[in-house]
């Protein structure tokens, strides 16, 4: 799916932007329109999601763990029918992926400075892709690429990978922000 019609990672086509669905599926994937950045979408959508992070930092843990899982489950689906209408593989006007990569950052962010601790260690994680989370999206590409299961699946497997290192990416940014904090 690396070439192609699958060269230009921020194509929009809004002529296929038609209904429910697809509107549904746009506001999701690009975390209501921060992904549309011209520069650096990963960095706006992981801005607009600081205040939700926040905002639910008080709640227990099991609550949070459904909220970003939810968020996880309808990001998964959101980047699937996006990629889908698009045709493009891994957009990358897709955030809600950073939208939850913070959220799971910031676990245990309480004011400001942890937030901001929690948001450089996320953004340099994610943008480095040290193991375990560069290999997590090589093997996503890779199977969406070899269309494991037919092409359906291939699409449900990138929008997969697409969630699924930025969690990875967070758990690593979580445990710096727990070290930290630890020993600030």
């Amino acid at each position: 799916m690396g070439t192609g019609m699958f060269k230009n990672k921020r194509r929009i086509d809004w002529q296929k932007l038609r209904g429910p669905r697809a509107w549904t599926a746009f506001l999701t994937a690009t975390a209501l329109g921060s992904g549309l950045c011209p520069f650096a979408p990963g960095t706006a959508g992981s801005l607009v999601a600081l205040p939700l992070a926040y905002a639910v930092s008080g709640w227990t843990d099991w609550s949070k763990l459904a909220l970003w899982l939810l968020f996880a489950i309808a990001g998964t689906w959101a980047a699937k029918v996006f990629d889908g209408l698009m045709s493009t593989d891994d957009n990358q006007n897709i955030v809600i992926d950073e939208v939850i990569g913070i959220g799971i950052a910031a676990w245990t962010a309480t004011d400001w400075r942890v937030l901001a601790i929690a948001f450089v260690a996320f953004r340099l994680f994610d943008i480095i892709k040290i193991p375990p989370v560069r290999q997590a999206d090589r093997w996503s590409k890779i199977a969406a690429e070899r269309h494991l299961g037919g092409r359906h699946m291939a699409r449900w497997i990138g929008a997969f990978g697409v969630i699924f290192d930025d969690v990875l990416a967070g758990v690593q940014a979580l445990i710096v922000v727990k070290v930290v904090t630890t020993f600030w």
